[in-house]
Formats: C-alpha cells, structure tokens, sequence
C-alpha cells in the first residue's frame, strides 16, 4: 500500500469516526432526554437559554447552537407549541422577540440534564483525564481548521463558543441541574416523549 493510498485511507477514516461518534452520540442524547419528553434539539435550544443572559433572541440561540435563525425560528414555533418556551415582546425594538423557559420547559430541562451528565460520563469513562485534554485539543485544532472553509459568514462568535471560559461559565449555570441525584433523572409517570 502506497503512502499517499494509506494516507487518504486514514483521513476517510477519520473523517468517517467523527461523523459517526457526532451521531451517534446525538441519538444517544435524543433517547435520553427523550425520556423528559423532550428532544435532542429542544435540549440543546433549553440549555443554550440557560446559558445565555437575557434578553435571549432566536438570533443568540443561533449562534450558540450554530444554526441559521430560521432553523431556530422553526425549532422555537415547536417548543412554543408544546409549551416549552414562551415568546415576549418587551424589548425596545417590539419587532424583536425575546424568550423565555416555561415552568414545563424548566420541569423537563432539570432531570433531562441530570441524565445528559450521566451520559456523557458514560461515554467519555473509557478516557483518562489526560486523554480527554488531548482530545479537547485535537477536537479544537479541527474546529479551528474548519472555520477556514466555512468562509466569512462564520461569525467570530463561533470561535468563541467553545472557549475554555464559556465551558467555566455553562458549568456554573449548571450547577444546580448538574447536582440532580440519578433519581431524579427518571421519567413521570405518564410522561411521554414529544416530537
């Protein structure tokens, strides 16, 4: 085998892992939290809230989760419908919108969160403290490389979303949801997931 061949082999590999741990990781994570009645994307869009100060719009969602504004606008249509989020217009511009959790949407977050850091520490329990800091960084150098092809609408604030002090600062919004004991994180009776 050539080194070019061999070369190119391990780069479709790789290229191939990532995806497949990205979605799979993701059905893991829609199958838990699903649990709560809610889905990997309303997941994301709750905990984006969280971490967001207020006013929240659809725009700053979008750029935490890194979807266009219409994707989120379609995701928030969903989660206002199942009561998840509400919408307010008090901000001086009333065509903009800001959003709010729900005392459903908090209900479900709560134990959905629990279980995410649950499994999350499963999946990452075969990787010492080292290896996790060398795939942090690994993981880093390829996001950075990909930001290039991604061209200029990449806003600048996608360079900043996984920074090690936006990572400080979720866990410290975290806190009280991260501390949920593993009973909590079990579904209400008659709970059932929602689409």
């Amino acid at each position: 085998m050539s080194e070019e061949f061999a070369g190119a082999s391990a780069d479709l590999k790789a290229w191939m892992l990532l995806h497949r741990t990205r979605d799979l990781a993701f059905r893991c994570e829609d199958r838990v939290v699903g649990e709560f009645g809610l889905t990997a994307e309303q997941y994301t869009t709750l905990l984006a809230m969280k971490c967001l100060d207020d006013p929240i719009r659809p725009t700053d969602i979008g750029q935490w989760v890194g979807h266009k504004v219409n994707t989120v606008s379609m995701m928030v249509d969903r989660m206002v419908k199942a009561g998840l989020v509400g919408r307010v217009r008090d901000l001086p511009d009333r065509r903009e919108v800001r959003l709010v959790i729900t005392k459903k949407g908090e209900q479900a977050f709560k134990p959905a969160t629990a279980a995410a850091c649950q499994l999350m520490k499963q999946i990452l329990s075969p990787l010492t403290h080292e290896d996790k800091l060398t795939l942090i960084r690994l993981l880093d150098m390829l996001r950075e490389k990909a930001l290039e092809p991604a061209g200029p609408e990449v806003d600048i604030r996608e360079r900043e979303t996984c920074e090690t002090r936006d990572t400080a600062d979720m866990m410290k919004r975290l806190r009280e949801y991260v501390s949920v004991s593993t009973a909590d994180a079990k579904p209400q009776r008659g709970q059932k997931r929602k689409r």
